[in-house]
C-alpha cells in the first residue's frame, strides 16, 4: 500500500486564522443579547445602541478583511509551492 506525504501546513494556517477570533464572536453574541435587554428596558437608548453596533461591526470587518486578505496571501503561496513542485 502506498504511503504519501501530504503537508497539513497550509491547512493548520487555515484552521487557525477561521478559529483565531472565536472569543470575540461569542462576547459579541453576549453583549449584543444584554443590548437587546437594555432596549426593552429602556427604548430611549436605542439610538445610542444601534450606534455602537454600528461602530463595532465596522470594526469588526475591518479586522475580518485583513485576516481575509492574509489567508489570501498564504494559499498563494502555497499553491505555488505545490505547482513548482517536481
Amino acid at each position: 500500500m502506498p504511503v504519501y506525504s501530504i503537508d497539513f501546513r497550509p491547512f493548520d494556517y487555515l484552521t487557525a486564522e477561521l478559529s483565531a477570533l472565536w472569543w470575540f464572536y461569542l462576547s459579541q453574541g453576549l453583549a449584543l443579547i444584554a443590548l437587546g435587554v437594555a432596549v426593552i428596558v429602556w427604548p430611549e437608548l436605542l439610538a445610542y445602541l444601534a450606534a455602537i453596533f454600528f461602530i463595532a461591526i465596522g470594526v469588526v470587518l475591518l479586522v475580518l478583511g485583513w485576516r481575509v486578505r492574509q489567508v489570501k496571501r498564504r494559499y498563494e503561496l502555497f499553491k505555488q509551492s505545490f505547482l513548482l513542485e517536481p
